[in-house]
Protein backbone atom coordinates (compact mmCIF):
# COMPACT_ATOMS: atom_id res chain seq x y z
CA UNK A 1 0.00 0.00 0.00
CA UNK A 2 1.54 3.32 -0.55
CA UNK A 3 -0.03 4.68 2.68
CA UNK A 4 2.36 1.92 4.33
CA UNK A 5 4.92 2.76 2.17
CA UNK A 6 5.25 6.27 2.81
CA UNK A 7 4.76 5.62 6.38
CA UNK A 8 7.72 3.33 6.46
CA UNK A 9 9.91 5.06 4.20
CA UNK A 10 9.45 8.70 3.77
CA UNK A 11 11.30 11.67 5.03
CA UNK A 12 8.93 13.77 6.30
CA UNK A 13 7.31 10.73 8.02
CA UNK A 14 10.66 10.30 10.43
CA UNK A 15 9.15 11.99 13.65
CA UNK A 16 6.06 10.64 13.45
CA UNK A 17 7.21 7.27 13.82
CA UNK A 18 9.90 8.25 16.22
CA UNK A 19 7.19 9.75 18.45
CA UNK A 20 5.48 6.10 18.25
CA UNK A 21 8.10 4.48 19.27
CA UNK A 22 9.18 7.56 22.08
CA UNK A 23 5.49 7.00 23.49
CA UNK A 24 6.41 3.07 25.02
CA UNK A 25 9.22 4.55 27.07
CA UNK A 26 7.18 6.61 29.06
CA UNK A 27 5.95 4.80 32.20
CA UNK A 28 2.60 3.06 31.84
CA UNK A 29 0.38 5.15 34.11
CA UNK A 30 1.46 8.35 33.21
CA UNK A 31 -0.53 10.73 31.27
CA UNK A 32 1.02 12.51 28.33
CA UNK A 33 0.50 15.61 26.53
CA UNK A 34 1.29 15.44 22.94
CA UNK A 35 1.48 18.17 20.69
CA UNK A 36 1.98 17.46 16.76
CA UNK A 37 1.83 19.61 13.53
CA UNK A 38 -1.37 18.53 11.18
CA UNK A 39 -0.66 15.93 8.47
CA UNK A 40 0.43 16.29 5.04
CA UNK A 41 -0.94 19.55 2.86
CA UNK A 42 -0.12 21.09 -0.17
CA UNK A 43 1.83 24.14 -0.76
CA UNK A 44 -0.33 27.09 -1.18
CA UNK A 45 -0.57 29.15 -4.84
CA UNK A 46 -1.26 32.22 -2.73
CA UNK A 47 -0.70 33.10 0.96
CA UNK A 48 -3.89 34.50 1.66
CA UNK A 49 -5.69 30.94 1.28
CA UNK A 50 -2.98 29.21 3.77
CA UNK A 51 -5.98 28.72 6.40
CA UNK A 52 -8.21 27.12 3.47
CA UNK A 53 -5.96 24.33 2.61
CA UNK A 54 -6.84 20.55 3.27
CA UNK A 55 -5.40 17.92 3.93
CA UNK A 56 -4.03 15.31 1.22
CA UNK A 57 -5.09 11.52 0.34
CA UNK A 58 -1.73 11.28 1.97
CA UNK A 59 -2.07 13.06 4.37
CA UNK A 60 -5.10 11.38 5.54
CA UNK A 61 -3.90 7.98 5.14
CA UNK A 62 -0.44 9.06 7.21
CA UNK A 63 -2.96 10.69 10.07
CA UNK A 64 -4.84 7.25 9.99
CA UNK A 65 -1.57 4.90 10.11
CA UNK A 66 -0.71 7.04 13.16
CA UNK A 67 -3.28 6.36 14.75
CA UNK A 68 -3.34 2.51 14.18
CA UNK A 69 -0.05 2.68 15.99
CA UNK A 70 -0.59 4.26 19.34
CA UNK A 71 -0.74 2.34 22.22
CA UNK A 72 -4.28 0.89 22.30
CA UNK A 73 -4.12 0.21 25.81
CA UNK A 74 -3.87 3.94 26.41
CA UNK A 75 -7.31 6.43 26.11
CA UNK A 76 -6.78 9.30 23.64
CA UNK A 77 -8.61 12.59 23.55
CA UNK A 78 -7.67 15.21 20.78
CA UNK A 79 -8.07 18.64 20.46
CA UNK A 80 -7.33 21.00 17.37
CA UNK A 81 -6.65 23.81 15.91
CA UNK A 82 -10.02 26.00 14.37
CA UNK A 83 -8.19 25.29 10.99
CA UNK A 84 -10.01 22.19 8.91
CA UNK A 85 -7.17 20.93 8.30
CA UNK A 86 -6.06 20.38 11.84
CA UNK A 87 -9.76 18.66 13.03
CA UNK A 88 -9.56 16.35 9.92
CA UNK A 89 -6.00 14.99 11.14
CA UNK A 90 -7.98 14.84 14.59
CA UNK A 91 -10.63 13.03 12.92
CA UNK A 92 -8.42 10.76 10.72
CA UNK A 93 -5.65 9.83 13.76
CA UNK A 94 -9.03 8.67 15.95
CA UNK A 95 -10.71 7.11 13.16
CA UNK A 96 -7.06 4.92 13.18
CA UNK A 97 -7.16 4.40 16.65
CA UNK A 98 -10.49 3.21 17.40
CA UNK A 99 -10.38 0.58 14.37
CA UNK A 100 -7.40 -1.35 16.09
CA UNK A 101 -9.35 -0.92 19.32
CA UNK A 102 -8.10 2.12 20.74
CA UNK A 103 -10.90 4.25 23.33
CA UNK A 104 -10.98 7.91 22.36
CA UNK A 105 -13.12 11.49 22.36
CA UNK A 106 -12.32 14.05 19.73
CA UNK A 107 -12.82 17.02 22.19
CA UNK A 108 -12.85 19.94 19.34
CA UNK A 109 -11.35 23.39 19.06
CA UNK A 110 -9.10 24.31 21.72
CA UNK A 111 -8.24 28.28 21.87
CA UNK A 112 -4.10 27.99 21.85
CA UNK A 113 -3.99 25.73 18.79
CA UNK A 114 -4.51 28.85 16.66
CA UNK A 115 -5.20 32.22 18.68
CA UNK A 116 -2.47 34.51 19.52
CA UNK A 117 -4.84 37.68 19.77
CA UNK A 118 -3.46 39.09 15.88
CA UNK A 119 -4.59 41.80 14.06
CA UNK A 120 -6.11 41.51 10.96
CA UNK A 121 -3.60 40.08 8.73
CA UNK A 122 -0.52 40.31 10.22
CA UNK A 123 0.80 37.47 9.56
CA UNK A 124 0.24 37.90 6.22
CA UNK A 125 2.23 41.30 6.03
CA UNK A 126 4.51 40.24 7.90
CA UNK A 127 5.57 37.06 6.27
CA UNK A 128 5.93 38.98 3.42
CA UNK A 129 9.03 40.80 5.03
CA UNK A 130 10.25 38.33 7.22
CA UNK A 131 11.42 34.60 7.45
CA UNK A 132 9.62 32.32 9.94
CA UNK A 133 12.46 31.96 11.96
CA UNK A 134 13.19 35.90 11.63
CA UNK A 135 9.41 36.47 12.58
CA UNK A 136 9.75 33.75 15.85
CA UNK A 137 12.80 35.60 17.61
CA UNK A 138 11.61 39.13 16.80
CA UNK A 139 8.10 38.07 19.00
CA UNK A 140 10.12 36.17 21.55
CA UNK A 141 11.77 39.43 22.17
CA UNK A 142 8.94 41.53 21.84
CA UNK A 143 9.83 43.97 18.83
CA UNK A 144 6.15 43.61 17.87
CA UNK A 145 3.66 45.50 19.80
CA UNK A 146 1.09 44.06 21.71
CA UNK A 147 -1.69 45.32 19.72
CA UNK A 148 -0.52 43.37 17.18
CA UNK A 149 0.20 39.71 18.16
CA UNK A 150 0.45 38.76 22.16
CA UNK A 151 3.18 38.96 23.18
CA UNK A 152 5.46 35.95 23.20
CA UNK A 153 5.51 34.68 27.12
CA UNK A 154 2.00 35.63 27.64
CA UNK A 155 1.14 33.50 24.76
CA UNK A 156 2.88 30.47 26.01
CA UNK A 157 2.40 30.54 29.47
CA UNK A 158 -1.53 31.03 28.91
CA UNK A 159 -1.07 28.04 26.72
CA UNK A 160 0.31 26.02 29.81
CA UNK A 161 -2.96 26.93 32.19
CA UNK A 162 -5.18 25.45 29.04
CA UNK A 163 -2.73 22.74 28.15
CA UNK A 164 -0.94 21.48 30.94
CA UNK A 165 -3.81 21.77 33.57
CA UNK A 166 -6.09 20.33 31.09
CA UNK A 167 -3.80 16.77 31.72
CA UNK A 168 -5.34 16.93 35.33
CA UNK A 169 -8.93 15.93 33.40
CA UNK A 170 -7.61 13.18 31.49
CA UNK A 171 -8.07 9.44 32.79
CA UNK A 172 -5.02 7.31 33.89
CA UNK A 173 -2.57 6.23 31.00
CA UNK A 174 -4.23 8.97 29.09
CA UNK A 175 -2.81 10.44 25.94
CA UNK A 176 -4.35 14.74 25.27
CA UNK A 177 -3.05 14.77 21.14
CA UNK A 178 -3.31 18.47 20.41
CA UNK A 179 -2.59 19.25 16.64
CA UNK A 180 -1.68 22.62 15.50
CA UNK A 181 0.26 24.46 13.08
CA UNK A 182 4.26 24.60 12.89
CA UNK A 183 4.63 28.29 13.63
CA UNK A 184 2.58 27.59 16.87
CA UNK A 185 4.21 24.12 17.95
CA UNK A 186 8.05 25.84 17.40
CA UNK A 187 6.76 28.97 19.62
CA UNK A 188 5.56 26.20 22.64
CA UNK A 189 8.90 24.46 22.47
CA UNK A 190 10.70 27.48 22.92
CA UNK A 191 8.43 29.36 25.18
CA UNK A 192 7.82 26.23 27.44
CA UNK A 193 11.33 24.32 26.76
CA UNK A 194 14.02 26.61 26.14
CA UNK A 195 14.15 24.64 22.72
CA UNK A 196 14.93 27.14 20.51
CA UNK A 197 13.54 27.41 16.71
CA UNK A 198 16.54 26.47 13.87
CA UNK A 199 16.32 26.30 10.60
CA UNK A 200 15.02 22.56 9.96
CA UNK A 201 11.11 23.25 10.35
CA UNK A 202 8.66 20.76 12.01
CA UNK A 203 7.73 18.08 9.15
CA UNK A 204 3.94 17.00 9.18
CA UNK A 205 2.93 15.35 12.48
CA UNK A 206 6.31 16.59 13.90
CA UNK A 207 6.22 17.38 17.69
CA UNK A 208 7.11 16.65 21.09
CA UNK A 209 5.66 14.59 23.71
CA UNK A 210 5.97 14.93 27.40
CA UNK A 211 5.12 14.22 31.27
CA UNK A 212 5.10 16.51 33.91
CA UNK A 213 6.51 15.86 37.45
CA UNK A 214 6.34 17.99 40.55
CA UNK A 215 9.49 19.48 39.39
CA UNK A 216 10.44 18.74 36.21
CA UNK A 217 9.71 17.28 32.78
CA UNK A 218 10.14 14.40 31.07
CA UNK A 219 10.10 15.38 27.15
CA UNK A 220 11.09 13.63 24.05
CA UNK A 221 11.51 15.98 21.12
CA UNK A 222 12.40 14.66 17.80
CA UNK A 223 15.06 11.62 18.44
CA UNK A 224 16.09 12.19 22.32
CA UNK A 225 14.54 12.28 25.45
CA UNK A 226 14.80 15.34 27.92
CA UNK A 227 14.53 16.26 31.66
CA UNK A 228 14.17 19.64 31.87
CA UNK A 229 13.44 21.12 35.14
CA UNK A 230 9.82 23.32 35.54
CA UNK A 231 10.07 26.98 34.49
CA UNK A 232 9.48 29.54 37.18
CA UNK A 233 6.00 30.60 36.17
CA UNK A 234 5.04 27.06 36.56
CA UNK A 235 4.23 26.33 40.59
CA UNK A 236 4.99 22.86 41.39
CA UNK A 237 0.83 22.63 42.77
CA UNK A 238 -0.07 23.18 39.31
CA UNK A 239 1.47 19.92 37.91
CA UNK A 240 -0.14 16.96 38.05
CA UNK A 241 2.60 14.52 38.53
CA UNK A 242 2.54 10.67 37.84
Amino acid sequence: MEGINIWENAEWTVQARNIIEALKEFPVDSKIILVLRHSHRNNPTEFEKMHELKLTPQGHQIANLFGQRLPASRTIRLFHSVVKRCQETAEDILTGFESVGGRGTLKGPLHPLFHVGTAPKFFLSTFKKESPLEFMYRWAVGFYSPDKITPFQSYCQNAAEVIWKGINDAQKSGIDIHITHDIFLIALKYGWFGLPPDQEWVPFLGGVAFVLNKTEVKLFDKDRFLSIPNPYWWESRNSPGL
